[in-house]
C-alpha cells in the first residue's frame, strides 16, 4: 500500500492519482475523500492487543483463560461465559464439576 505500507490485504484499491491502496486506506479514502492517516493502527495489531488481554485474564470461579466472553461478578471478578451465565440464571457460582475445556457451538 503506497499510504500505510500494507503487503497483504482481502482487496487491493486505487487512489485517484491510481496509486495501490490496501483496502482499509481505500476505504477510507473513499470515505473522507482524504489520505488515511497513518496514526490508526491496522486491524492485525488491535487484533493482537485483544489476544494479549484476553490471555492474561482467568476466571475468578473456574480458572479457566479461555472463554468466547468475558464478564464480571457482583464483586467485578472475571467470570468466563459460561460461569458468569450460570451465576445470572441461578445466583450461585458454577460448580467445578460442571467445567468442560470445549467451546461448544449453538445450534441455529
Amino acid at each position: 500500500c503506497t499510504n500505510c505500507g500494507a503487503t497483504s490485504t482481502p482487496l487491493w484499491r486505487r487512489s485517484p492519482e491510481d496509486e495501490l491502496l490496501c483496502n482499509a486506506c481505500g476505504l477510507y479514502q473513499k470515505l473522507h475523500n482524504a489520505p488515511r492517516p497513518k496514526t490508526l493502527r491496522p486491524n492485525s495489531a488491535r487484533k493482537e492487543i485483544r489476544e494479549e488481554t484476553a490471555v492474561r485474564l482467568v476466571c475468578s470461579n473456574c480458572s479457566t483463560t479461555t472463554t468466547p466472553l468475558w464478564r464480571r461478578d457482583g464483586e467485578g471478578a472475571p467470570l468466563c461465559n459460561a460461569c458468569g451465565l450460570y451465576l445470572k440464571l441461578h445466583h450461585e457460582k458454577r460448580p467445578l464439576s460442571m467445567k468442560s475445556d470445549t467451546i461448544k457451538k449453538r445450534q441455529r
